[in-house]
């Protein structure tokens, strides 16, 4: 990476860099840039293009409407409750 575009997304970024801090950002990016020339000149044409590194599956079910619990199984639970619904105690007045 050259330094006027590490400038460019320093300023960008509003960040600071001293001139040691500069130099080894400098260095991280050419190294990383050796290692990405190397991967380049690896023979890749036999080898399957991959998007995870596990097979994924997709694991949702089927929407199925369904009533679990019944209306009195769950009025069973209230302390007070008419035929219908649960009564609570009235909090505004």
């Amino acid at each position: 990476m050259e330094k006027t575009k590490l400038d460019g997304l320093l300023s960008l970024n509003e960040l600071q860099l001293s001139e040691d801090e500069t130099a080894s950002v400098l260095g991280a990016f050419e190294f990383m840039e050796g290692q990405e020339k190397i991967m380049d000149g690896i023979n890749t044409e036999n080898v399957e293009v991959m998007v995870h590194v596990m097979p994924m599956e997709n694991v949702l079910r089927e929407d199925v409407r369904e009533q679990p619990f019944t209306r009195e199984a769950l009025l069973e639970g209230a302390p007070e409750h008419t035929e219908d619904s649960w009564q609570v105690p009235r909090l505004v007045k």
